[in-house]
Formats: C-alpha cells, sequence, structure tokens
C-alpha cells in the first residue's frame, strides 16, 4: 500500500534504511517520479552503527591481505558503493539523475537524520517505506514514519511494508 501526499517535485529524498524488497519497490517508484517530473534524486542510506562496524570489520580484512589499511573515507566509499548497486539493481535502465548519501545513525535518530537531509540536499519530497505497528504501537507508522510525517513540511509518498 502507498500513500501519497501532494504533487509535483523539484527533488526527491528516497530513504534506505534497509536491503527490503519494499525499500526496492520504493526506488522505482521515487525514480518513476523523478523521471516523470524531470527532477533528480538523492538516496540517503541510513546505517547503524554496527552495520558501519561489519563493514569496517570486513575491510580490515582486506587490508591485511593486501598489506594496506582503510579509513573511515574509504569505508563510508564502501557504503556509497553498496547503495548505488542496490539503486541500480531497483531501477534498473531508468536514466534518472540521483546522488548517494550515506549517514551512520542509531534507530533513536533516524527521523532526525531524514529531515536534517532532506534541508541539505533541499528536497521537497520524502520516499519512505513505513513498518506495520501493532495497536500497542505508535499510531500507524511507527516512532521514524510518524516523526517525519509530523515535521517534514514537503510532500511525502509512504509505502508500508
Amino acid at each position: 500500500m502507498t500513500f501519497v501526499r501532494r504533487g509535483l517535485m523539484e527533488r526527491g529524498l528516497a530513504v534506505l534504511l534497509s536491503e527490503s524488497d519494499a525499500e526496492k519497490e520504493l526506488l522505482q517508484q521515487a525514480a518513476t517520479f523523478s523521471d516523470c517530473s524531470d527532477a533528480p534524486l538523492t538516496v540517503l542510506a541510513v546505517v547503524s552503527p554496527s552495520e558501519y562496524d561489519s563493514v569496517a570489520e570486513t575491510m580490515d580484512l582486506i587490508g591485511e591481505i593486501e598489506h594496506t589499511s582503510y579509513d573511515d573515507d574509504a569505508i563510508f566509499e564502501g557504503l556509497r558503493k553498496n547503495t548505488r548497486d542496490i539503486v541500480e539493481d531497483a531501477i534498473g535502465d531508468m536514466d534518472v539523475p540521483y546522488e548517494i548519501a550515506v549517514q551512520v545513525e542509531d534507530e533513536s535518530d533516524r527521523a532526525d537524520v531524514v529531515l536534517t537531509a532532506a534541508r541539505e540536499h533541499d528536497c521537497d519530497h520524502v520516499f519512505l517505506v513505513g513498518q506495520r505497528r501493532s495497536p500497542t504501537g505508535k499510531a500507524l507508522f511507527g516512532d521514524l514514519t510518524q516523526k517525519i510525517i509530523l515535521n517534514f513540511e514537503g510532500d511525502i509518498t509512504l509505502s508500508m511494508e
């Protein structure tokens, strides 16, 4: 199920919090919307500190084999490459201009990261996958999605996982 709040966009922000099929479908929707609006897209991958540490450990092992070391810039480049691969897999041959942004953040701060990225990249449309919650959960969407819906002043496309 997808909810779209309003109209055309000038620049979109597609938020990736995982590598789920729902997020790949959302990327396809964002790319289609971007193509129809002739608007660029920023893809924001928000990774947890443990995901970052996992990539860092892998690169350390590779570095030992290659007798070299990798700094934070190289680790972030690895995260950007992984995100780019996800985007290319999702949107295929669509000719949509996009840029990749990666942030490392705890789950509790992810909504703020998304809102800040939307401002910094001058985005007027956010594409986001929300998770269904039980009746005891936060309203319909959970903390992250609800905070973005309530605090983002642009358009939102919300796809439910």
